[in-house]
């Protein structure tokens, strides 16, 4: 029990304190996951003590965060007047917009490609385009022929693999750094094409 919980337990320690450790620990375990929301404690006007964190700060706005190098988790929110914006439409629809850059500070995209979301929908995963180091997101709305950027995300800088990486094939001979081949490069590589290399197709 004492591992499962983390808890280091030096040689003759005294039972009965492990035993209260450990008493401990699962009380606060259960006391957290009692809570199905979190709650900030604060004094409010009508003197309430508990305010809950809100579902929307109202404001439209779009965010990335990279989950590796080839996906990235994308996530927005949408103002109540541009809800209502966008309510008050015959008929939209919701893209992202994924902006392949030159530059940090280079704004004028290379090449883009656009997702559709899902009505209601506020996150996606997105398969990031290949030996594309500077991206941005931007969430869009296209209603008939009119099509208005809503929000887009900051810059964001993808870790690059090295050429020789990506240029491996089975059979092909690579010129490795000496320590790379102690670490047995060509045989991880070879089995990460073989198993994994049609997923990044």
């Amino acid at each position: 029990m004492a591992d499962e919980y983390g808890i280091e337990v030096p040689e003759n320690l005294n039972r009965l304190f492990l035993i209260a450790e450990l008493l401990e620990i699962a009380e606060e375990n259960k006391l957290y996951s009692d809570k199905d929301e979190m709650v900030i404690s604060a004094v409010s006007e009508d003197g309430n003590g508990e305010n809950t964190l809100p579902e929307s700060y109202n404001e439209t706005q779009i965010s990335c965060v990279l989950r590796n190098p080839v996906w990235a988790f994308v996530f927005w929110n949408i103002s109540d007047s541009d809800a209502l914006l966008l309510k008050n439409l015959n008929e939209y629809s919701l893209l992202l917009r994924v902006c392949s850059l030159p530059s940090k500070e280079e704004m004028t995209p290379l090449e883009t490609f656009e997702v559709t979301v899902s009505e209601g929908s506020r996150e996606q995963y997105i398969l990031l385009p290949s030996g594309q180091k500077f991206l941005r997101l931007e969430l869009v709305y296209i209603s008939d022929d009119h099509r208005k950027v809503l929000a887009f995300s900051p810059v964001i800088e993808v870790p690059q693999t090295p050429e020789f990486i990506n240029e491996f094939t089975p059979g092909k001979e690579m010129d490795f750094p000496e320590i790379l081949k102690l670490s047995g490069i060509n045989k991880i590589l070879t089995d990460q094409y073989k198993n994994h290399r049609h997923s990044f197709s």
